[in-house]
This record gives structure tokens, sequence and C-alpha cells, in this order.
């Protein structure tokens, strides 16, 4: 355990944990809602929004400075690092996947998932909506997961616990019944959480997750 010493800008993991916990029952049912009420295109949006909603309100009614607590600085050398993280990182993602199918077999949820993708970008409207979702995917996921759960358990206690804490989480919100998506998405939190911890770069982190999931945006668009 770190000192006792708390710094003013420390958010108590306790607290963390129970702000993503709540972040979770409002994601399940108000995307859910968003789903059925405004379509697949801008249900995806919004889906991604509500992963930071409430850890960002949580820091500004806190009056922490975000940017600082999470590493938000924007460089050049930052974006063209997180990039060629983002590019190794699609190699992992390709192998896990793919070792996964093998050992667990497909799975359904990804599968539907990938439907709702393949249909929105045969129009431009829908290819627009997924494209902001996936660069949304990365900012939100990565200011819930990395920036506020990691970064509030590492600060008190330490990377160990932290690391495995916040990868459950970001398991949790992908949680599949075949547990495909879960387990790959627990061990890209693992990834990205070292990156994180590594570089103290929420920006990094948020560049390298965004440009995975837009890169299957395009290798999707390829294969049409």
């Amino acid at each position: 355990m770190k000192s006792d010493t708390v710094p003013p800008d420390t958010v108590p993991p306790i607290e963390a944990v129970m702000i993503v916990v709540a972040t979770f029952g409002i994601w399940l049912f108000a995307g859910a809602a968003s789903f059925i009420l405004l379509g697949n295109g801008p249900a995806l949006i919004i889906e991604e929004l509500l992963v930071m909603v409430v850890p960002f309100g949580y820091l500004l009614a806190r009056k922490i400075n975000v940017r600082s607590y999470i590493g938000a600085g924007i460089k050049p050398k930052t974006l063209l690092l997180g990039l060629a993280v983002g590019a190794l990182l699609i190699i992992f993602d390709i192998f896990v996947v793919n070792l996964l199918f093998a050992i667990l077999g497909t799975s359904q949820a990804i599968e539907e998932e990938n439907k709702i993708i393949a249909d929105l970008i045969s129009s431009p409207p829908g290819l627009l909506s997924v494209l902001i979702a996936m660069t949304l995917a990365g900012v939100c996921e990565e200011f819930t997961f990395r920036g506020f759960l990691l970064n509030a358990i590492d600060r008190k206690y330490s990377f160990g616990p932290a690391l495995l804490v916040s990868s459950l989480a970001f398991a949790f919100f992908h949680l599949d019944f075949q547990f495909v998506n879960t387990i790959f998405a627990f061990l890209m939190g693992l990834m990205l959480g070292y990156v994180y911890h590594r570089w103290h770069s929420y920006t990094l982190c948020a560049v390298a997750h965004a440009t995975i999931d837009l890169v299957a945006v395009a290798m999707t668009l390829l294969i049409r």
C-alpha cells in the first residue's frame, strides 16, 4: 500500500468503483432504451457517451483538474505513439480473437455487433455514425477504465490491483455469455492498462484504442 497521505486530487478507490458500477447500470438500461427509441446509429454513439458521463461529472463535482489528473495532454509525439501502439495491438487483437474462436467457438454477441456495423456502413449516414462511435469508444472507455478507475486505485494502492480491477471492469462492460468478447476485453484491458501506467497518458491510450476500432471498421468495408 502507498502512503496514507492523500493528495487533494485523489479519488478514493471505493468511490471510483461505485461510480463505475453506477455507470454500468445507466449504460445498460439507457443504452438499451436508445437502441429501441433511436435506432442503431444514434444508439451506438449514445452508448459510448454513457460510459464516460458519470465519471467525468464526478471529477468536475470534486473540482479536480481533469486534464492533469488523467494525463490528457495532446502533443504530436503522443498522437504518433498512440497510432503506433494501436497498430501493434491490432496484431495482438487478431491473434487473440482467432485463438479464442479456436478454443471457445464463435461469439454470438460479436456476430450480432458485426452485423449491426455491417448494416450501418452500407449507407453514408450509418457509416458516419459508426466512425463517430468507434472514435468515441477510445475517448470514453479509456477515460473511465484507465484515466478514472485504474488511476484512482493505483494512486492509493499499487499498479497490480489497479490493473486487475480496471481490466475486469472493462471486461464486464463487454460481457457475453460465450465469454469470447469478455476474455478478449480483459486481455486488451491489461495491455491498455500497462500502456497507461507506462506513460500516464490518457491521450495515448484513447488514440490507440480508437485506432484499433477504426481499423476494424476499415477492414469490414474492404471485405464487403
